[in-house]
Parts: structure tokens; sequence; C-alpha cells
């Protein structure tokens, strides 16, 4: 029967200090190869990201020129209807508002005048700015009629001021006092011949029958005498105390 010797399992003390050698070695050159690993993926995935945030913002760059271009196309598109209703109806006039875009050619009205924008801007219009042209000054105010109804002896009027006299109204030339008609009053409406007499009407229906006293309720107690109608209800109660004290009075 064949044994196994221990030298033939723990290997001496020259081998073994030789295989600790070897192990280290090989694993200093394992730990190298991870460390070179490691680094490569790490500069793979710098890269990666440096390649994405690239592609990002040639995404974002190219998005951003779309929506320009889009918008270029809309606003000429734009444009072109709105000069397709100018050529068919004249160009539109609307008002000013605070914060709201004015376009290239539009006429717009502001604190009585007319404006023509020259540019797209929120600006409101005024004298001095490029962006828009003048059109048309707002005038001064005009004047109008004061009613001032009827005619009252010595109050005094004032031009354009119109009283009734007669059914017939005038308007003063000038300030005044003098009553109209005058030199100082111009009539604006007289008072109307009276016309003829219209076509006599259709008879109409016959109206419901009025209320009747059916008979009479007293209360001797109370002096009250209280009508009772002919539908049943109660008319407003008469008090005769009054009447009966004054024929006392006169009767004593």
């Amino acid at each position: 029967m064949m044994t196994i010797a221990q030298r033939d399992v723990v290997p001496s003390r020259s081998d073994q200090d030789y295989l600790l050698e070897l192990w280290k070695g090989s694993l200093v050159e394992m730990m190298a190869d991870v460390s070179e690993a490691v680094l490569r993926c790490k500069d793979a995935s710098q890269t990666a990201k440096a390649e994405s945030v690239a592609a990002i913002a040639d995404a974002r760059a190219a998005s951003i020129d779309l929506l320009l271009c889009l918008e270029r196309k809309i606003d000429e598109r734009l444009g072109q209807i709105r000069k397709l209703l100018d050529d068919k109806h004249g160009p539109a006039i609307r008002d000013f508002e605070d914060g709201k875009i004015c376009y290239a050619g539009e006429l717009i009205h502001h604190l009585g005048s007319t404006w023509q924008c020259r540019v797209d801007t929120a600006r409101p219009p005024s004298d001095g700015d490029e962006a828009w042209q003048l059109v048309a000054a707002g005038g001064l105010d005009g004047r109008s009629l004061r009613i001032r109804g009827t005619y009252q002896p010595g109050e005094r009027y004032a031009q354009l001021d119109v009283c009734i006299v007669n059914s017939a109204s005038f308007v003063a030339r000038r300030s005044t006092s003098s009553a109209p008609p005058g030199d100082d009053w111009q009539l604006l409406c007289g008072q109307g011949k009276r016309g003829q007499t219209g076509p006599k009407g259709d008879r109409g229906e016959r109206g419901p029958m009025g209320p009747t006293i059916h008979s009479w309720k007293i209360e001797p107690a109370a002096y009250l005498v209280t009508p009772i109608m002919g539908d049943g209800t109660e008319g407003p109660p008469l008090e005769l105390r009054w009447l009966f004290e004054q024929f006392h009075s006169e009767a004593s």
C-alpha cells in the first residue's frame, strides 16, 4: 500500500516563497488590468455623456429653428389673408389694446387719431415713434344742441340751447334772454296742422258685467252697514254713527 508523504503535499520553504512571489505578480497584473478596464469604461462614459449633451443641444437648436420657420410661415400666411381681406373690404381699423401686438400694415385707432403700423410692435402710437405713421389726426370736439325744455321767462339761454314755446321748438342763435320767436332764435320744428279724422273703428266686444250689490249686512251695535256683492264678497263698510249723531243733534 502506497502512502503520501508530507514532503509530497506541503512545498518546501523555498518553493513557498517562489509560489508567493508568482501569486503576488499575478495579482498585481490582474489589478492593473482591472484599473485599465475601469479607466476605459470611465472614458467611454464621459465620451457618451459629452456626445449626448451635444446631441441634445443640436436637437434643441433644430427645434428652435423649426419653430422660427413655422412662425415666419404663419406670419406670411396671415399677411396674405389680411391682404386678401383688405383688397375685398378695405383695411380694417381696430382700437389699440395694451399688451396686444400690432402687425405691420394694420390701421389702429388711438386717442382719437388713426395710425398705420410700419413694423410689428406692442408700443402705443405716438409722434416720433418710427414704428407708427400718422394717417389722420383727431379733430376738435364738436358742439351739439342742448335741450333746455319749456321756455322760462327771465332765464339766460346760451347759443345752441333748445327750448319749447307753444308746441314749437327753437334754437338760440346767440346768448340771449329774449323770448322766442325773434331774431335771437331759429325755429326748429313748428306745431303742425290738425290732421283729418280717421275712420271709425269697429264696435268692441261687450265687456264683463260690473259688480252689483245683492244685499246688506247691518251691524246695529257698531253702526256699520256692509254691502254684499253679487259674487258673495263684501264691499267696503259704511260708518253711519256720525250720521245718527248729526240727526240726533239737529232733532234736539
